[in-house]
Parts: structure tokens; sequence; C-alpha cells
């Protein structure tokens, strides 16, 4: 099942959705053109991934020390 992240830097979160069918944040969502990492850097962005696993690992690489991991409430 497809992870969606949504990676708030100024709230320094990282939140995991996975139920995209029923959660009302991701239910309409789709793959946006790539912005480039430079432009995400300042406000973060919305990315996605082929499993709640992969979304934690990156979590855990490239994350873990600058945003808090947040799973969402509606599908988790």
């Amino acid at each position: 099942m497809n992870a969606w992240v949504n990676i708030d830097t100024p709230l320094k979160t990282y939140t995991v959705h996975l139920d995209h069918d029923t959660c009302p944040y991701v239910t309409d969502m789709k793959q946006k053109s790539n912005q480039g990492w430079k432009k995400q850097q300042g406000t973060g962005g919305w990315k996605l991934f082929r499993s709640k696993e992969e979304a934690l690992d990156i979590y855990d690489i490239s994350h873990k020390d600058k945003l808090s991991l947040i799973e969402c409430g509606h599908c988790k």
C-alpha cells in the first residue's frame, strides 16, 4: 500500500498518511511535478512512497533529528 508523507518544515513535522481511499487529507492527492530539493527545503511538500516501511526508513535516514514523526489519526 502506498504512503503519502507531508513534510512540513516550518512546523517541523513528518506526517505519514496510509489509506488513500478514506483519509480526508489524501483522498484526491495525485503525484505532482517534482519541485526539486532546493525549493522543498523552505516549506516542505508531499511525497509518495511505495509503502509505510519505505516512508519510515526515509524518516530515520534523513529527517529523524530535524522533524517529529506523526502517523495520521484518520488512517493509521
